[in-house]
Formats: C-alpha cells, structure tokens, sequence
C-alpha cells in the first residue's frame, strides 16, 4: 500500500483517536478511503478486519444499473462528471462502490485517468464489457447514450434472471422441504421405535429397519457424507471453471433434451438485448460483436461472436457470418439480413428480443406447470414411505398389545 502523498486531504488512523475508529466501524461511510492512497498499515485489528469485509463486498447488478442511471441523470443536468460520481459515492449505501466511486474521482482528478481507464483497476466491480463500452462512449463523444446503455442493459438481465429463479424456486423449496423432512424423521421419530420394539422383543416392519439403517448410517457417518458432499462440489466447481469443464458443461447446457429449447430463447434474447443496445449506443460493429462476445457467460455461444467478429472484420456481412455458425439460432441471421437491408439493426433485433421475452416467459410457465405434477409424485411418494415406517410399527404394537391382553 502506498503511502499518503502531499496532496492526500485524508486523514490517518493513527492520529484518530478510539471513539474515532469505533465510529469508522458503527458507520464506515464517515470515514473516507481511497485505495493506493489511504495509509491502513497502522489500523487497529477490528478496523482492519471490518475494512477487508467492505473491501471484498458484492456490488450487484441492480446497484450498478442504478449507479449508471444515475450518472446519466446528473451529467445530463450539467453537473461535472467527476462532481457527479463524488455524489454518487456519498449517496450510495454501498461502502465498497463509494470507495470505488471516491478512488476514480482520485484517479481522474490527479492521475489525468479517463473514467474508463479507472474503472478497468476494478474487474470484480465493472465487468470488461461495461469498461470497453464506456471507452467507446469517450472516443465517440456518446458517453450519456452510453451510460444509459448499460443501465438498460444491466436492467433487462436482472429481470431475465429473476423470471428463471422465480421459475425453479417453487420446486427448489419444496426439494429442500422434503429432505429436511426425510433427515428429521429418521433421526429423531423413526429410532424412537426401535427402542420401544427392542423392550417388547418384536421385530420392526421392513421398512422402518430400511429407515432404520439410513438413520444409523447418517448418524455414525455423518462426517463422511458431509466431506464427500463437500468435497464433490468443490471438485465440480473447479472442473467447470477449468476451459474444458466450462466448455463441456455449457455445450450440455445447450443440448439438454428438456430444457434445450428453453436455455435456446434465453441465448436469442441475451443476443439480441446486448447487441442492439451496442448498436444503439454507436458502439463500431467489430467492436460490438468482440464486447458481445465477452458479455455472454456460455462458452460456446461466445466463441461462436468471436468466429462472426473475425469474419466480419474480413468482410463478410453480418447476417451471413451468424449464418454460419450452428450454435446460434436462425432466426438472428434472418433478422440480421433484414435490418441490414432497411439501416435498422438496433431496431429489428430489439423486435426480436421482445418476441422471445415473450416466448421465454410462456416456456417458463409451461415449465413450472409441467414441474408441478412430479413434485405431487415425489412428495406423495415420499409420504407414503414416512407414512408407513411410522403408522407400520404402530399397528404392529397395537397387535401385540391385543395378543399380550
């Protein structure tokens, strides 16, 4: 960490005194960072720890489609450019995105940074595709355009992924729902009836003894199962982060017999959203398409814009270089050929993401509603099986009771 030069206003924790650093920690926006510049080498250790939480914070999408907006809003109003991300950086609730917005202020009024270039020191907070297109902004004059661009943008994915997750929580809950069922039942009712069975010298039902020995299993090998759990998805984890994990699991995702159709519109709308918005912000096709490219989180969809980005750097129009390539869906090389002939491709592939929103929204319900009757299945399955492990037992003493009687 450097230490603070002359021009630093800040001042140090050294000189502060106990009340001070107590407050810093109560209320972290009181005191001012910027990184590289603000001397923390000789902070307390519960200052130091409360600064590596802020310092390591999630910056979500919907807080940096508001920061975007925003900026917009006050640039448009004439206030400065860096006046208005000082605002921002006060007014943000976010400690680690107004330590962010106060180090760029820093940067672009002492070290003559441009906005973009200050952005790029800061990848788990802006993402390249944000970086590259607020530089295209600054070369083509367009900064407003742009900064309103990526709100929308970063807006449109939020309300994507909210309509899969809104989706798949219904069966997700009810998942989790019945294996917390399944655990409590065989380690707190089902062993209970062991104990009564083994002082009256009778055999347990089938299967209560098969809930039996999973309970017993569970609690003498807990710790097995735990690590290997564990241990497993970390192995998944870092296998799919590998390039050929990622692009063996993406190529699934893409092929997956119930589901293919549905991650297929989700693609075409992703596509079309980012594009036209690029378009629409004056971003230069090639540049476009490489940004496009970065922006797609499957791998195999984005390969696919960097081979079309590279063919049409050679020449090759649009729509026939989307044409070629297999994993994109057809209908984007046809749009493209008709927004190419009429000078409006912001315009027809914005047409197109409205379709498939649409087309998306009614694959998900249709998803949900066939999801539904499964979950019926398995819940009621997995009653029966409950059902019986306990009321088995119960008709058995009831016998054995009559019997002894």
């Amino acid at each position: 960490m450097n230490k603070k030069t002359k021009t630093d206003p800040l001042p140090k924790v050294k000189k502060s005194t106990k009340n001070m650093v107590s407050e810093w920690i109560k209320n972290p926006k009181s005191r001012k960072v910027i990184y590289g510049v603000t001397d923390r080498t000789n902070d307390p250790f519960l200052l130091r720890v409360n600064d590596f939480m802020i310092d390591y914070g999630r910056v979500s999408a919907k807080e940096k489609s508001i920061f975007y907006n925003s900026l917009k809003l006050l640039v448009n109003s004439g206030v400065g450019f860096t006046q208005a991300l000082r605002m921002l950086g006060d007014r943000t609730r976010n400690i680690r995105l107004s330590r962010v917005c106060s180090t760029i202020v820093y940067d672009m009024d002492h070290n003559g940074k441009s906005f973009s270039e200050a952005m790029a020191k800061y990848p788990k907070v802006f993402g390249k595709s944000e970086v590259k297109m607020i530089y295209s902004g600054e070369l083509t004059g367009k900064i407003e355009g742009t900064l309103n661009a990526i709100a929308t943008q970063l807006q449109k994915s939020i309300n994507l992924e909210l309509q899969v997750r809104n989706a798949l929580m219904y069966p997700f809950t009810v998942f989790i729902a019945i294996i917390v069922a399944a655990i409590i039942v065989m380690l707190f009712i089902v062993p209970k009836f062991k104990t009564l069975f083994d002082q009256f010298g009778s055999d347990l039902p089938w299967i209560t003894k098969m809930l039996m020995g999973s309970s017993s299993f569970f609690q003498h090998y807990w710790w097995a199962i735990l690590t290997l759990t564990v241990g497993g998805v970390l192995m998944f984890r870092s296998w799919k982060s590998s390039p050929e994990g990622k692009k063996a699991w993406d190529q699934q995702i893409l092929s997956m017999p119930i589901i293919k159709d549905l991650v297929n519109n989700i693609q075409t709308v992703r596509i079309a959203s980012n594009f036209s918005t690029l378009m629409a912000s004056g971003v230069p096709l090639a540049k476009a398409l490489r940004v496009l490219g970065e922006i797609m989180k499957n791998s195999i969809i984005a390969n696919a814009i960097f081979n079309i980005e590279m063919k049409v750097r050679k020449g090759i129009p649009l729509h026939e270089a989307f044409a070629a390539e297999p994993a994109i869906d057809s209908v984007i090389p046809e749009i493209l050929e008709i927004g190419e002939k009429t000078g409006s491709i912001d315009n027809v592939l914005t047409k197109l993401e409205t379709q498939y929103e649409m087309e998306v929204d009614a694959q998900l319900k249709n998803l949900t509603t066939l999801i539904e009757p499964l979950i019926i299945v398995v819940v009621g399955i997995a009653v029966v099986i409950m059902a019986m492990a306990i009321m088995l037992p119960i008709f058995q003493l009831q016998e054995l009771f009559s019997n002894q009687a």
